[in-house]
């Protein structure tokens, strides 16, 4: 959770400018802006407090999303090199059955290798 906080003043005189600025990616409004929004508009912090539900439920939904296509995304790219692995394989099987065993070896081991490397590899 990132926060950031700026505060700027200025004082000319009798005269008196302070400016406040509030970066969160939390989804819940800090209790000291609540309270000066209660301050001014007491209606206004139940909506607040609504939106903020609204936007949490949201995100989980996105974040649930997001972690789900990720999860298809692997498995469609894992599905993939088995069955080019095993094409490659059936190749090379063929190959070694018509007399061509340098080129089915060739295959044969680069399929194997390249099947090995992209499901035993950790993912991040």
């Amino acid at each position: 959770m990132a926060n950031k906080q700026t505060r700027v003043e200025s004082r000319k005189g009798d005269s008196h400018v302070a400016l406040t600025q509030h970066e969160s990616d939390a989804p819940i409004v800090p209790v000291a802006q609540l309270e000066r929004l209660h301050a001014f508009r007491p209606d206004l912090v139940d909506w607040v407090a609504r939106q903020t539900e609204i936007e949490a439920a949201e995100r989980r939904a996105r974040d649930k999303r997001v972690d789900y296509m990720i999860l298809a995304e692997r498995m469609f790219g894992k599905i993939c090199v088995v069955a080019i692995s095993a094409f490659c394989v059936y190749i090379a099987y063929r190959l070694a059955m018509s007399g061509h065993e340098w080129p089915a070896v060739a295959i044969g081991t680069t399929a194997a290798v390249g099947l090995a490397t992209a499901l035993l590899r950790p993912t991040r």
